[in-house]
This record gives structure tokens, C-alpha cells and sequence, in this order.
């Protein structure tokens, strides 16, 4: 998860001009009708199911009138936790401070857009009528960016709301960008108007209207944006001005297919057949892309189609609003290669950074461990001395380096991890076992606290490596002389699929204030240890983007003069989801699976040449049959790779074969590679779930027992007949 704190209130108003001072004098029963709720109820919704947002009408207190429509699921389900919420703002799940966004709307005549604790992104729309004030409407519950997870994570703790759920659903909602979110209140507050005009009329005159109506001629007046409907045939039933001015087609185009204004290459490919079927069955269908004026110029358009909730029995089925996009794609390209140049550069400074300062320092750092080793004769007390100050200096400049190429890598996404089967609690152990030397050196005492069963995760060990040591270190900065360090895991308990590490210390703690920034780039907590000031603030952004890449999380959670634990999140390893997709009726029915362990001598086991490994073996075996294993061997000269075949001893003979003749490609071996196996027979009774589960679990206990040396499996000498 990210780390940004919450934000705090932010509002943004259009440049429509504030209304002036009040003239028109209304009773509150025309008040009250021209704020009807039901008289508003079918505009609200088809713009909100157009639009992917949810409106709702309050009164110029913000109080809701009547309900929300088209409640978006992060607000509905955050609302539904925190049921005793105390927010004024009917929109503010988690607001930092009250919500200001109708007043300032009211007061200024203009729109306003806020953003509440939990990143969610509303906009209020002021309701005046002939310099009177109204009312608003209120537009949004969505993300104008992607969601920060560990705000999220805050939030669900002050709801209820169980976090992983909440994550799943804030990554499942799309986000509508500030400047669509804007464009769309721009519009609305056109809609807005014009509906408060003809309303305001035909309450005069006859106190009846009809919504359809109603519609109708508000969307006449939103010029800025093309608007028609069209029937279940895609032939068009309305055309307003606005779709005139932007398309170039007159009111003639009525009674003809609205595939006309789609570039001729999405014609050919059905595309406005696909679209219109798409809405028809969903109820919505948006699309980016170019379509074609009158006078045959393509532009860049974002268009949606939208199924209308109420139908007349002469109305049209499909509303179609289209907004001209090319200013913006101009602006999104020229960020695109804002931010390629921006990447070309990064580029150009790893390599600077790596040849002219990585290598340097690394000679530096060798020299002088030489000299305090006594390699290179006998130093005096003094020149020892100055030598073992230098030492540390040089590690940590060394450290830094390494920092700012992997900040580097970060901002050009070449921050990789290699993940495979890692047992969590002897990495720990390793960990700590590495760390107790700086520990003692500081007078802390650390202690390791595994989880009580074993578990494999499925991560990049060095990277893991590298985030526990950073949060250690961190820890031991942080913590006095007698103080204590402890390093732990267990399985997480909000989602078993993940295993929880921590580190937790009884130094100085974070404030409330810190813990919203400790994740961010060059972040430097201050404190009274003025050791927290020895490094770039690199080191946990960096942790923090690994554990996200590893799909995990991280967040903390700290007391001042108490202390500190910072907690991250590692998904489990499992080979269940694995075999699930051979381990068919119909494979499996013969009752025979076979495990077979390719042991290959490598001269050179680097990343590069296991991966060509892998290549070749999966050439070797049938993809709806077979399964080659994640690599589960530690580095070194031998590497193991285990497939696990729906087939018995004779099929996996000749697999063998081909697997041998196979490898005989691969350079870098020294030798033909050792092949074993070892089939298992499959019980004809229970469910599929059932006899995949224990076919995992056997597996399994086979494969840690031929990696252990405590059971072998049987080699195969290369007799097809055997």
C-alpha cells in the first residue's frame, strides 16, 4: 500500500463569474417545488449513470434532498461501516475538516471540488435562480487518481471497514480524472440552470411539467457538449444544438444511423455495432477515441452511451453525450513525452551513477578493509583509528548510492523483484542473525519471533532482505542503549493469504504528523537521535515500493516515546492455484500424476541463464497436461525445476527423453542433466477441490523432502522400459 498521508480539504472553483446580490423574493412552496426531488430525480440519474458518478440535491445548508443517486461502491461501503458518522457533508465519508464546498459554491456562484480523508472527489454545483440562491447539487464519490492503499488502510481502521475488502473494491472503481470531473460539473451546472429556468416557468404557468420535457430542452442548452438519443437500432431520435456545433451535422441527420460520425477503419470493424450492443445489455458503454465531423476532420472524442432508465412510449432508448477530447490527448501526449525525456535522462544518471561513482566507492571501500585487516602491514593506533572512521562513512556512502539507483530504477519502472518459493522464517533468522552485530554494537537487544508454523512465501529474497535489514536499522537508530528490537511474523489475520512480518521497537516513537510522511520520497523524521539524519530518507519509499510490487503492503504505527512497528505484507505460496488448471476430471481420471525433478550442474547459475532453463523445459511439456513449478532451489551451482505431469510412469519416460534431448542446448551446463521422478496415484472418490488439495499437499511434502536430502526421488538412467 502507499503511504500518503490524508489529504487535506482541497477546492478548486471554475472561472464562472460569482452571482450578484440577491433580488428575487420566492415563498418556501415555490421553494420547495422548484427543488422537488422527484421532480430532479430522473435528470440526477441518467447524469450520473452517464457521467460514472453519483449526484445528489441538497439545500443551501447541505442537507440531502431526498437520496443519492447512483451511489459509487468505496462510499457506499465506507458509509455502511461508519454508521454513527458524524459528517455534515452527505458526500464526506472521512472529512478532515467540515466540508465547505456548498457554501463556497452558493457564495461564489462557481463550482467546487473537494476531496475528503479518504480520497474520494466530489464537486457542488450552486442552484441560483435569477440571483437567488437555492440549493446545490452535489457530483462525485470517486477517485480523481488511482487510491492510495494505505490511506485506505487508515480509514477502514476509523469505519470498520475490513481493509482488504475495501482495497479490493477502491482498485475496482474506476478512477474519473479532476479535469473530466471538472468538464462534467461544468456541464451539469448548465444542465442545472436551465432546468431551474424551465422549471421555474412552467410552475407559473401551469405548476405541471413533464420530466421528459424537462430534458429535452436543458440538454438543448448545453452547447459545449454533443448530445443526442438514439434508438435501440442506432438510428438517431434527437439532435441538440451542441451535437450540431461540434459535429457539423444538421437536425437532417435525425431518422439515420449514428455510425456516420465514426471514422470509416471503426466502421469497418463494427466498432459503433459493438458499442451500441454493449450499452444495450449493460446499461452503459464508453469509448475514446476519433470519430468524423460533416466536413470529414477526425477528432478526438470521449463518447458515452447510455441506456435511459424511464422510457415514454414514444421516447428514445439511448442517451449519447460526447465531449471533444483533443485538447486533452494533445496535453496527455505531450506529458507522455514529458515523461519519456524525464526516463531518458534517469537513464543517463543510473549510468553515471554506477560507473563513475558505484565502482570508485567499492574500490575505496576494499582498500580500506584491507589496510584495518592488516593485508597490507601493520598500521599504527592512530592510522587504524582514522581508517575505522573513515570505514563507516564509506558504507554509508556506498548505501546511498545504492538508494539512488534504486529510486531511479523506481521513477523509470525498472524496479524488478524475481519472486519464488522463499521460507520466510529461515530468511528471518538469516536476517537477524546479520544484524545482532550492529545491535550489540548499539546496546539493543534484538529478538526474532517466527510464525508457530512454517511458511514459504513467494517474494524475491534478496529484496526481502533488503527491506527487513532497512527497517532493522532503522529500528536500532531509533532505539536507546538497553532498549529492544523485535523482528516477527505471522499469518496476517485479515487475509490468510499473506503472511504479516513486523519490527517493533521501544525507541523514541513517530508522531502522528510523521507517520503520514515516513513513506515518502527524501522524507527525514526528526527527532532527538540525530542518527534518524545519516541517510537520503530513501530507504523506506524504497521498501515501500517493493513490497507493493511483491503485491503486498506496508504501513505504521508509533507512539511518541513509546515506539515504533512497522508492518509489510508478503503473499503466501501456494501451488494449489497452480495445478487447479490440469488437474481436470479428465487428466486426472486415468489416477496417475507424476513429479518430476530436472537437476542441472550450472557453471554460471545467473538470472539470465535459470530463465533459459525454464524456456527450454517449458517447450518440453504440454501446457494443458502439465505444469512446470516456480524455481524452489536456493542459488548456486545445482538448480532444481520441478514439473508435475498428468501422466504414469511410461508418459513420463518419454518426457525424460525429450526433456534430456532438450538440454543438451543449453550452454552454460556442465554436465546432462539429472532427471527424476516419482509418480503418484490419484483416489477415484471425493470432489475435484478435494483430491486437488491433496495432491498439492503430497506434492509438496515430496518436493521439501528431495530438496532436503531426506528423500530422494528416483533417478532416471534413461531406459524407456524401466
Amino acid at each position: 500500500m502507499t503511504s500518503g498521508a490524508p489529504a487535506p480539504p482541497e477546492v478548486k472553483a471554475s472561472t464562472r463569474a460569482a452571482a450578484p446580490e440577491e433580488s428575487l423574493e420566492l415563498s418556501p412552496a415555490l421553494r420547495s417545488d422548484l427543488l422537488d426531488f422527484t421532480a430532479w430525480s430522473e435528470i440526477l440519474t441518467t447524469f450520473g449513470r452517464t457521467i460514472t458518478v453519483a449526484v445528489a440535491l441538497t439545500d443551501c445548508q447541505g442537507n440531502l434532498l431526498g437520496e443519492c443517486h447512483n451511489p459509487q461502491p468505496v462510499w457506499s461501503m465506507l458509509r455502511h461501516a461508519a454508521s454513527n458518522s458524524s459528517s455534515a457533508c452527505p458526500f464526506c465519508v472521512v472529512p478532515p475538516a467540515p466540508c465547505t464546498a456548498v457554501n463556497e459554491a452558493l457564495a461564489t456562484g462557481k463550482t467546487v471540488m473537494m476531496r475528503d480523508g479518504a480520497g474520494l472527489t466530489h464537486v457542488a454545483v450552486p442552484l441560483i435562480l435569477e440571483n437567488k440562491r437555492l440549493g446545490a447539487i452535489i457530483a462525485g464519490q470517486v477517485f480523481d487518481r488511482y487510491p492510495d492503499s494505505l490511506i485506505l488502510r487508515r480509514v477502514s481502521r476509523s469505519t470498520g471497514a475490513p481493509p482488504q475488502k475495501l482495497w479490493d473494491v477502491a482498485r475496482n472503481q474506476r478512477p474519473v480524472s479532476g479535469t473530466i470531473l471538472q468538464a462534467s460539473a461544468d456541464l451539469l451546472l448548465a444542465l442545472g440552470h436551465a432546468f431551474l429556468q424551465q422549471r421555474y416557468g412552467a410552475i407559473l404557468k401551469t405548476k405541471l411539467s413533464e420530466t421528459n420535457r424537462h430534458f429535452r430542452i436543458l440538454v438543448e442548452g448545453a452547447t459545449q457538449h454533443a448530445l443526442f438519443t438514439m434508438d435501440s437500432s442506432g438510428l438517431v431520435t434527437s439532435w441538440n444544438s451542441g451535437a450540431r456545433r461540434m459535429l457539423g451535422y444538421d437536425f437532417t441527420i435525425v431518422g439515420q444511423s449514428f455510425s456516420r460520425i465514426f471514422t470509416q477503419h471503426d466502421i469497418d470493424a463494427s466498432l459503433p455495432e459493438k458499442h451500441l450492443s454493449h450499452a444495450l445489455e449493460t446499461g452503459k458503454s464508453d469509448h475514446d477515441g476519433w470519430l468524423t465531423r460533416n466536413n470529414h476532420n477526425e477528432f478526438w472524442a470521449h463518447i458515452s452511451i447510455t441506456s435511459l432508465l424511464h422510457q415514454e412510449t414514444s421516447g428514445a432508448d439511448l442517451a449519447v453525450i460526447i465531449q471533444d477530447a483533443t485538447e486533452q490527448r494533445a496535453l496527455a501526449d505531450a506529458m507522455e513525452e514529458s515523461r519519456r525525456g524525464r526516463a531518458r535522462l534517469q537513464d543517463k544518471f543510473l549510468s553515471h551513477v554506477s560507473h563513475e561513482l558505484r565502482t570508485p566507492l567499492t574500490a575505496i571501500y576494499f582498500f580500506t578493509t584491507n589496510l584495518l585487516d592488516g593485508l597490507l602491514g601493520d598500521l599504527t593506533p592512530e592510522q587504524h583509528e582514522h581508517l575505522s572512521m573513515a570505514l563507516p562513512n564509506v558504507s554509508q556512502l556506498k548505501h546511498m548510492v545504492g538508494d539512488l539507483l534504486d529510486i531511479t530504477r523506481a521513477d523509470t519502472h525498472k524496479l524488478s523483484v524475481e519472486p519464488r518459493r522463499v521460507d520466510a522464517s529461515e530468511l528471518m533468522v538469516e536476517i537477524v542473525k546479520t544484524c545482532r552485530g550492529m545491535a550489540a554494537t548499539k546496546g539493543v537487544t534484538l529478538e526474532c519471533e517466527l510464525a508457530p508454523c512454517a511458511a514459504f512465501i513467494w517474494a524475491d529474497a534478496s529484496r526481502v532482505r533488503q527491506i527487513l535489514t532497512n527497517l532493522i536499522d532503522n529500528a536500532i537508530k531509533f532505539t536507546a542503549p538497553k532498549g529492544i528490537v523485535t523482528v516477527a511474523s505471522r499469518i496476517y489475520l485479515e487475509d490468510s493469504n499473506f503472511l504479516l512480518l513486523s519490527v517493533c521497537d521501544s525507541g523514541c516513537g513517530i508522531s502522528a504528523e510523521n507517520c503520514k510522511i515516513v513513506f515518502d520520497r527524501l522524507a527525514q523524521v526528526r527527532s532527538a537521535n540525530e542518527e534518524s539524519r545519516s541517510g537520503l530518507g530513501l530507504g523506506l519509499f524504497i521498501a515501500r515500493e517493493l513490497v507493493l510490487l511483491h503485491g503486498g503492503s506496508i504501513w505504521v504505527e508509533s507512539v511518541l516515546e513509546q515506539g515504533s512497528t512497522f508492518f509489510f505484507t508478503l503473499p503466501l505460496f501456494s501451488t494449489t492455484k497452480l495445478y487447479a488448471p490440469i488437474l481436470t476430471d479428465q487428466n486426472i481420471g486415468p489416477g496417475f500424476v507424476t513429479l518430476i525433478a530436472v537437476e542441472l550442474t550450472m557453471q554460471n547459475a545467473t538470472q539470465l541463464a535459470v530463465a533459459d532453463a525454464r524456456r527450454i523445459l517449458e517447450k518440453c511439456i504440454h501446457d494443458d497436461r502439465d505444469v512446470l513449478l516456480p524455481s524452489m532451489s536456493e542459488g548456486g551451482p545445482v538448480q532444481s525445476f520441478f514439473i508435475v505431469a498428468c501422466t504414469d510412469a511410461a508418459g513420463f519416460a518419454i518426457m525424460a527423453q525429450r526433456i534430456r534431448q532438450q538440454m543438451q542446448k543449453l550452454s552454460g551446463a556442465n554436465s546432462i542433466p539429472v532427471i527424476c521422478s516419482q509418480t503418484l496415484s490419484v483416489r477415484s472418490t471425493g470432489t475435484n477441490e478435494e483430491r486437488i488439495l491433496e495432491i498439492a499437499s503430497r506434492i509438496e511434502q515430496v518436493v521439501d523432502a528431495h530438496l532436503s536430502g531426506k528423500a530422494r526421488l528416483v533417478e532416471w538412467k534413461g531406459n524407456p522400459d524401466r
